[in-house]
């Protein structure tokens, strides 16, 4: 069995996450540039991201393949996507995700993103991660036609547009369980060696911040209606079960560590 090490979940800062280069969108630097999809290694940009952002709207999509956590201070909803830092499980050799697998509306969006206008707190900023090998010349789906946005381009920005309003329902959803006093610090645990007299064990792989199930239940009458009524009891409920997708990441990392070794081995 591999070695089980300590993890380390990190905090998520910013709103860029692996955007290598932002450039704000604009047809005199990007009039000639467009999206050409990836035939190759379509994926690879997420290889190093072991956590992404999440809004409360995909709890129960989420939910189906990745461990939920609460990371950093702000308390920001992610999905976990690999145990060891900056790797990530669900990303093959060849830069491909597994059929069916849910993607986060945060690397869908890829290549685009948003930026505030610190002159304009209600302006939207549409930016494009200039690095990305999406963002060609004589591109399959130019960003402009003539000086205008191009259809496809502007389907991006209403998805850019509609991930930011969700991101609002987001934070009112976090400041709720903090109001509540909802989270605690939960230990990562999964199944362990059979012990001395072959009963199975729990291992702890570390911790992360989480909804404490005993504090829900400790909840007024009246505050679990609200969260009913809301959706957040819904959402709740979506973080508890994706928990037993940590035994999933370790069965997969495993997998991985031990095709590694059976390769070379054939070397």
């Amino acid at each position: 069995m591999a070695e089980v090490t300590e993890v380390e979940l990190p905090t998520i800062t910013g709103n860029m996450l692996f955007y290598k280069k932002p450039e704000l969108l604009n047809v005199q630097a990007h009039g000639k540039l467009g999206i050409t999809p990836l035939t190759e290694q379509p994926f690879a940009f997420l290889r190093d991201t072991q956590v992404v952002p999440i809004n409360v709207s995909e709890f129960n999509h989420v939910a189906l393949n990745y461990p939920i956590i609460f990371a950093g201070e702000e308390k920001t909803p992610a999905a976990v996507m690999g145990l060891k830092t900056d790797q990530n499980a669900f990303v093959d050799e060849d830069g491909k995700i597994a059929p069916g697998v849910y993607l986060p509306a945060y690397i869908r969006r890829y290549p685009f993103a948003s930026a505030k206008n610190t002159d304009d707190a209600n302006s939207l900023m549409i930016c494009i991660d200039r690095s990305s090998p999406l963002v060609t010349e004589n591109a399959d789906s130019p960003f402009f036609e003539g000086q205008e946005l191009a259809e496809v381009t502007k389907q991006a920005v209403e998805f850019v547009k509609i991930y930011e309003t969700e991101i609002q329902g987001t934070v009112n959803f976090v400041k709720m369980l903090k109001d509540y006093d909802l989270f605690e610090t939960i230990d990562v645990l999964v199944a362990g060696p059979p012990d001395a007299q072959s009963q199975p064990t729990q291992q702890k792989m570390g911790t992360y911040e989480g909804i404490s199930e005993e504090k829900i239940a400790g909840l007024s009458d009246e505050r679990l209606i609200e969260l009913r009524n809301n959706g957040g009891l819904a959402a709740i409920y979506a973080h508890r079960l994706s928990q037993a997708n940590w035994q999933r990441l370790l069965n997969m990392e495993m997998s991985q560590e031990l095709k590694k070794v059976n390769s070379a081995g054939k070397t």
